[in-house]
């Protein structure tokens, strides 16, 4: 019995290490957003996890929002993905930062090697390192 604990502790730990590493693909800590942009927390995970991907989909970006809640009383849309990233558009026009709409496939960010200071972690590496 005892070893059976022991493994399953090993692969919960293992699992959680997993979902922090996909987390930080999804939710980076080392972008640096300016304050004058004046985003709301909201548009500042869709900016940073635009800045991990070439394409991100509006499924990634609603992970990046609602992803890591246990507040929520029940599911919010998937749309409101749209309302996050039109605000977002707005606020960072002035500042030259394009965000490009990807018809069927998501969004990307014109020039986000500008913004990422770090290279993205290949979801391969993470998986085999878990």
């Amino acid at each position: 019995m005892d070893d059976l604990l022991d493994i399953l502790r090993t692969e919960n730990e293992t699992l959680r290490e997993r979902v922090r590493q996909l987390e930080a693909l999804l939710l980076p800590e080392d972008i640096e957003i300016p304050m004058e942009w004046r985003l709301v927390n909201a548009e500042r995970r869709i900016f940073a996890a635009l800045t991990r991907r070439e394409v991100a989909t509006k499924e990634m970006l609603y992970e990046a929002l609602y992803g890591d809640r246990l507040d929520l009383d029940k599911e919010i849309e998937i749309n409101c993905v749209e309302s996050h990233v039109c605000r977002l558009r707005r606020k960072v026009k002035p500042y030259g930062v394009i965000i490009i709409s990807r018809r069927f496939e998501g969004y990307s960010l014109l020039n986000r090697d500008k913004y990422a200071h770090t290279p993205p972690v290949p979801l391969t590496t993470v998986a085999r390192h878990g």
